[in-house]
Parts: C-alpha cells; sequence; structure tokens
C-alpha cells in the first residue's frame, strides 16, 4: 500500500497564484497515484486568495481551508497544519507558486525512502538577489557549524514522517521553524535524503523575511537550539542522522 501525504499550503495575498499552485500539486499526487489531502491556510489575505480557495474546496473534498482572524506569519500556518495533517507525510509547498510540477514529482517520489526528504534549490541566483543568496547561504553554514549538521538548505518543501514531527516541540514561529525541526529530528538520529529543485522565481516578491522582528525570531531559535540540543538536552540530541543516497 503507497503512503500517503498531507500537503500544507500556507497564502498570503496570492490570489495570482494559488490556483496554479494547488493544480500543480494536485496533478503531481495524481500523477503518482497517492492518497492525499491538501490544507490551504489563508493567512488573513487582502485580496481574492480566501475566495479563490474557498471555491477550489468546493469543487475537491481532498481540499480544506482554514482561514486566520489575523496574519500569523509562515511558521503558525506550519504548525497548525502539522496538528490538522492526518496522512502518513506531510509537505509545505509555498502558496506563490514558486517550485515547478516536475520538481513536486521529483520530492514526492522520494518519500518513504527516509524519514526526512529535504530539498535544497539548485538556481538560487538566477531568481534571487545576491544579498539574500549569501545571507542564506550564511544562515546554511552557522546552523550546520552550530548543530554539528551538514545540510545544504534548512528552509526548504521538507517532507517529514507527520508521526514525527507531531512528536516533537515546535519552539519557533518564525521563519527558522523548519531548522527548529530539522535540528531535533536529525540528532536524534533520523535518517534524511536530500534532493536538489529549481524554483520558479515567483517568490521572489514581498518577503517578510528582512523585518526586524523576523531576524529577531531566527536570531533568538539558533540560540535556544544551541542551548537545548547541545547543551541542555546533549543526552537526548547526540545521536548521528543517516544520510540515505538518492
Amino acid at each position: 500500500m503507497k503512503n500517503s501525504i498531507s500537503i500544507i499550503i500556507p497564502a498570503y495575498n496570492e490570489e495570482k497564484n494559488i490556483i496554479s499552485t494547488v493544480k500543480n500539486a494536485e496533478k503531481a499526487l495524481k500523477t503518482l497515484a497517492y492518497d492525499y489531502e491538501i490544507l490551504i491556510f489563508d493567512d488573513c489575505s487582502t485580496d481574492k486568495t480566501g475566495l479563490i480557495a474557498d471555491q477550489l474546496a468546493r469543487k475537491d473534498n481532498k481540499i480544506k481551508v482554514t482561514h486566520n482572524p489575523k496574519n500569523r506569519g509562515l511558521g503558525y500556518n506550519y504548525i497548525r497544519g502539522v496538528e490538522l495533517a492526518s496522512k502518513d507525510f506531510l509537505m509545505m509547498i509555498p502558496g506563490d507558486d514558486d517550485i515547478p510540477f516536475q520538481n513536486i514529482i521529483e520530492i514526492i517520489k522520494c518519500m518513504g525512502k527516509a524519514d526526512i526528504i529535504a530539498p535544497y534549490f539548485t538556481n538560487p541566483f538566477d531568481v534571487r538577489s545576491f544579498h539574500r543568496v549569501v545571507i542564506s547561504k550564511a544562515f546554511v553554514k552557522l546552523m550546520n557549524i552550530f548543530m554539528g549538521l551538514d545540510l545544504k538548505y534548512y528552509t526548504g518543501p521538507v517532507i517529514h514522517k507527520s508521526k514525527l514531527v507531531k512528536n516533537i516541540k515546535i519552539d519557533t514561529l518564525s521563519f527558522a521553524y523548519q531548522a527548529d525541526i530539522l535540528s531535533k529530528l536529525l540528532k536524534s538520529g533520523h535518517s534524511f535524503m536530500e534532493i536538489g529543485i529549481k524554483q520558479t522565481g515567483k517568490g521572489t516578491g514581498s518577503s517578510h523575511f528582512y523585518t526586524l522582528n523576523n531576524v529577531l525570531g531566527i536570531l533568538k531559535t539558533i540560540v535556544s537550539l544551541v542551548w537545548n540540543i547541545r547543551v541542555k538536552n546533549n543526552k537526548q540530541y547526540n545521536k548521528k542522522p543517516v544520510r540515505v543516497s538518492k
């Protein structure tokens, strides 16, 4: 029997992209013949994102929509998606249609080969500004040093075994929420596979990455992880992750 998957799609003011995001995910899942559900989170959008999401849900009972009464951010929507997810695996796909259909298929094809499928982007300089790529690479470098890991990327569309994520405490709502999850699971000795994918570049619009609150949230998360994983709970998080080849 094939594994099943919950797709979490957070969306804030994505009326131009939400349909193509959902359709690409659906097409990939139907091509692979997986049982699935799609959880859309309208993060208090001021455009027609919520209306369009509701229209999609009315046409397909595999799509469920949550409307946040106020803007809560990516981390909150992901954690809420984890709570609602009912399938074997879960994955977040951004609502800005930034991951090509073929790459969604490539990621999901790897599902079940390891506890964690960790995609990284192979074309960052083609779709992101130079300084944003440099900051992103610096973040990865710092995380690898502090956590004793060797990942290529910490904030991509990761696939997790649902039960693993549901059983850990995610301590941040910042953009570093996935770094929090990956660090705890990998330092607990779980297996992972990395896969290179491309971005469409559609996600280069208004980003909250550089807001003061978000930067402070990321720094706070790093400090908290160092204390929690490397000091306070070192005996719990001292295992070596198992790298699985594609």
